[in-house]
């Protein structure tokens, strides 16, 4: 075709207009300086480029032998052996689980078997049998009944360490140590310790708690997503639990990588060349928003590594596969993946019917004999997979996408109305979507400009060359994601929403690399290094925590020290666990980054409206510290700049500070002794009920009762509190025996439990007393003035404390 045909000007006038609006983007805003993640990426490029060419090993080789010697050097062999450990026991599950009935390659085994082990978890975390023998027996079982595949495996890598570089073009050869070398960005981020937001109040937090406390609660009342979609946390919490904190990012990590090969499988099954694999799995790991979910504990890795599999194994439920039965076990397939999507985040259900429109669609390669029993078993593993999640939450709180949708389903535990997402990101998509995603990315994420990467600039280009190409696989690729981003922008336009359409496009990006007569390799070429020279220089765009710095990953003390300057509330989180023996809950009135925190968390914000109330409607600080006596807190984090003075002020009242770390105050609530019984003076028998024949007299403030004609005060309690019932009394006439009794009710009054003492009077007024435990189950007691047989006493004053 000649080079100035048609196709080539139409494509190339889309460029030139792409190039113009970038260039007018780039003209209204500074460069960004040159941050750790870049010097990283270069460290590690220009030490591979040395390696590969001294070496005439493949470059992946040579990375795996890196990253392996940071690990000594980190002090982090122990978490990526676990990783690894996790990987290959997946993968060897995953295969034996689809054996020979399902074509599939190392990634979708190794997604199967994660996704198997993930579930297993979720259901062991409803009860306390999550300790580490548990998991380190659960991922060896694979190893010990798949040894045979293991050792094939462990064979196969060896021969690949052995190998010298096969023939392959210098632009491929340099395309894989980029990918190393973004590679080793991503695991050493891992290393480092967590800062994000999500992470430590979710998304670490359930693995830490299921390391001390051996189960999750699914209490939706303390934490609001307490029920919600978790596959990712438990599959965290598997290696959490052997190795900590580092082999939980590790593994986050490691699912971006994972995507980057699925890109690069995807693009070769939709007709790319192995150079334009290479660029897919090259442009998706340079974008900034791919960097930052792996800079923190995120889940949508994890998650839009199952969407991918399971969106390709729709695309191969068509007429593009030659094979009828490889379609129907493509579907079956399709169903298990897209059940674990579903059971690790809900936003799976704004792209399910994109891909049920593209099923249809392709009706016709499908509707073949076996297909009723294929649909059947998809739809079984869909269910058995996916539904979990949502079954157990319509189960605990009344509504199966809890707090979402409230005002259709009313649950209880939250008002009835739609729970909403911050209103900063917006919804719907406009003309210029694509460009306020790149130039504007602070309404789509939290980060700043190019957040979104550079590549979307590309996307109206690659589009109109594939329409030119006619490439039916890349077009479905790009209605899927284009159908994706569509129906999550209506709902909400956040970008980690619809981070599966970034991997989609990356392959839609990198297929006309493939076709020279609509984009010519020279101009292809200068496109993709400049993208990625872009990307790379804004790489942490997207995040706040992808900071690489060396004196954390080299030492203990270094780590500390970071942590002190960058996140004061982690080094509080320890001091909290110290001295908090008795794991009773901990109120806190800062920011919920709570992770490693050995007890509960009373959050007074919108992940636990309840106690937000009982705050916020506490208008005295005696009302406030019953409130918290009644919730068992002794010790109270403060953040003392986010506060409002009046409730601050209430706050210092009822505590005492016993360390400060910046504007973070950890206080213990003071020990006062709240009464809860009302005229325990006895200056009127307001709220005392008396039995005849028992008298009280007003001039002396003096009650007299005995065993028959007691003398009465219900009082609200709470299980477990300790209390002090304490009287003042003397003999009425001659010498006999008092009571102290509390009678304990629960919620529907029915009698529980009576705690009674006796003592001897005299005609001298004297103090007893005794300590008693509220019962579980008790919501109130009866408290009582009584003499211990007929004989009459007199009590001047009764008191029941908390």
């Amino acid at each position: 075709m000649p080079r100035y045909s048609l196709k080539y000007a139409v494509v190339s006038l889309v460029l030139l207009a792409s190039v113009a609006v970038g260039a007018y983007g780039f003209s209204t805003l500074e460069m960004a300086s040159m941050n750790s993640g870049t010097r990283t990426i270069l460290l590690s490029v220009g030490s591979l480029a040395v390696l590969t060419v001294f070496t005439r090993r493949t470059p992946y080789i040579l990375c795996l032998g890196l990253l392996a010697c940071l690990s000594i050097v980190c002090a982090q062999v122990w978490p990526v052996m676990v990783v690894a450990l996790l990987a290959l026991s997946a993968t060897v599950l995953g295969k034996w689980m689809l054996k020979r009935h399902i074509t599939a390659d190392w990634s979708v085994h190794l997604l199967v078997g994660a996704g198997t082990l993930g579930t297993f978890t979720g259901w062991a975390a409803y009860l306390p049998i999550n300790y580490p023998w548990l998991y380190g027996a659960l991922l060896s079982l694979p190893l010990l009944l798949g040894r045979k595949h293991v050792i094939s495996l462990g064979h196969e890598l060896l021969e690949h360490t052995r190998a010298v570089r096969s023939a392959q073009t210098p632009i491929q050869t340099g395309l894989d140590v980029l990918i190393c070398g973004f590679a080793c960005l991503y695991v050493l981020v891992a290393f480092m310790p967590e800062l994000g937001h999500d992470a430590l109040a979710m998304h670490l937090f359930i693995p830490s708690h299921m390391a001390q406390r051996h189960q999750w609660s699914f209490d939706a009342n303390t934490y609001m997503w307490a029920v919600m979609p978790m596959l990712a946390d438990w599959i965290y919490s598997i290696v959490y639990l052997l190795a900590g904190e580092t082999a939980s990012r590790l593994t986050n990590s490691a699912f971006t990588l994972l995507l980057a090969w699925q890109i690069h499988n995807m693009t070769l099954w939709a007709g790319g060349s192995a150079t334009s694999a290479r660029w897919a799995s090259l442009i998706f790991l340079s974008t900034p928003l791919a960097f930052a979910e792996s800079s923190s504990l995120h889940i949508e890795s994890a998650w839009t590594a199952f969407m991918m599999a399971g969106t390709l194994a729709i695309l191969k439920v068509s007429s593009f596969t030659p094979e009828p039965r490889e379609r129907l076990s493509q579907l079956l397939l399709a169903g298990l993946l897209l059940g674990f999507a579903l059971a690790t985040k809900a936003v799976t259900l704004s792209v399910l019917p994109v891909l049920l429109v593209i099923l249809l669609w392709q009706y016709k390669a499908w509707a073949i004999q076996g297909v009723a029993k294929t649909l059947l078993l998809g739809g079984a593993s869909l269910l058995l997979a996916g539904a979990t999640p949502y079954v157990s939450a319509a189960y605990l709180t009344g509504n199966p996408v809890f707090p979402f949708f409230n005002a259709i389903f009313h649950s209880p535990l939250w008002p009835n109305i739609n729970f909403e997402p911050p209103p900063r990101f917006g919804t719907g998509m406009a003309w210029d979507t694509l460009y306020r995603m790149i130039f504007k990315s602070h309404e789509y994420i939290e980060g700043r400009i190019g957040a979104a990467g550079f590549q979307w600039l590309m996307l109206p280009t690659a589009a109109v060359a594939m329409l030119l190409s006619g490439n039916k696989k890349a077009l479905c690729i790009l209605l899927v994601g284009a159908g994706a981003i569509f129906l999550t922008f209506h709902s909400t336009a956040y970008l980690r929403y619809v981070f599966p359409t970034f991997a989609l496009f990356s392959v839609v990006l990198a297929l006309p690399f493939s076709d020279e007569k609509v984009f010519p390799r020279s101009l292809a070429i200068a496109a993709g290094v400049l993208l990625i020279l872009t990307n790379t220089r804004f790489i942490q765009a997207a995040t706040y925590y992808g900071e690489i710095r060396p004196s954390a990953l080299l030492s203990q003390a270094g780590r500390e020290a970071y942590l002190l300057e960058r996140l004061p509330m982690r080094k509080m989180v320890d001091t909290i666990n110290a001295l908090n023996t008795g794991y009773q809950p901990v109120a806190v009135f800062a920011s919920p980054l709570m992770a490693g925190l050995h007890s509960d968390a009373l959050y007074a914000s919108k992940y636990n409206l309840k106690w937000k109330n009982e705050f916020d409607t506490a208008t005295s600080p005696a009302e406030l510290a019953r409130r918290l006596r009644q919730r068992q807190v002794n010790w109270l984090v403060i953040d003392l700049k986010s506060l409002p003075q009046m409730k601050l002020d209430r706050l210092l009242t009822v505590s005492t500070s016993y360390a400060r770390l910046g504007d973070l105050d950890l206080r213990k609530l003071d020990v006062t002794h709240y009464e809860h019984l009302l005229n325990p003076e006895l200056s009127s028998l307001e709220g005392w009920s008396l039995t005849s024949p028992s008298s009280y007299d007003p001039s002396r403030k003096v009650l007299t009762v005995n065993v028959k004609a007691p003398a009465t005060q219900r009082v609200e309690v709470t299980p477990g509190l300790t209390y002090t019932n304490s009287v003042s009394a003397r003999c009425a006439t001659t010498a006999t025996t008092g009571r102290i009794q509390a009678n304990w009710m629960d919620a529907n009054d029915n009698f529980i439990a009576a705690s009674i003492d006796t003592f001897d009077c005299t005609t001298q007024w004297e103090t007893h007393e005794m300590n008693v435990i509220a019962p579980a189950n008790a919501t109130s007691a009866i408290i009582y003035a009584s003499g211990h047989t007929d004989t009459p006493l007199e009590f001047k004053s009764l008191s029941f404390r908390q």
